[in-house]
């Protein structure tokens, strides 16, 4: 197959909007063991493509009513710097709202994007969802 006509096939599946992939991977949740907590999960890359979706994500989240709200990027593969320095930003402004934003990464790539951009010494370090979870 070409390369032009497996492109082809990729567009014409999202419906010619790059943004449907990155969408399908990024959800919320409320906790059911810790009503007072919101699960967010990115599961694949989070790229450039992806990054109008997760700022969506991240403010739905803030607005959900919960006081804790866990970002959950074990399952994320790649993250953006500009994903990464979002997330300065979005604890921030989590916080103005009175939510307290939680992150979980365990990937070591991950982690290196978050310290590049200074995000990382924001967020206190769980390494478990429950960890994050029980604060």
């Amino acid at each position: 197959m070409l390369v032009t006509t497996a492109l082809h096939q990729i567009e014409h599946h999202r419906g010619n909007d790059p943004r449907t992939a990155a969408a399908g991977r990024m959800w919320s949740r409320r906790s059911t063991e810790y009503p007072d907590c919101l699960i967010a999960r990115v599961e694949g890359e989070l790229d450039a493509v992806g990054l109008d979706d997760f700022r969506v994500l991240l403010g739905r989240c803030r607005h959900d009513g919960c006081r804790v709200v866990v970002l959950d990027l074990r399952a994320t593969t790649f993250l953006c710097i500009r994903a990464a320095s979002a997330l300065s930003g979005a604890k921030s402004d989590a916080w103005r709202h009175g939510v307290e934003l939680r992150l979980v990464s365990g990937r070591h790539d991950i982690e290196r994007a978050l310290q590049i951009t200074g995000a990382r010494h924001q967020f206190r370090y769980f390494p478990t969802l429950h960890a994050a979870l029980t604060g």
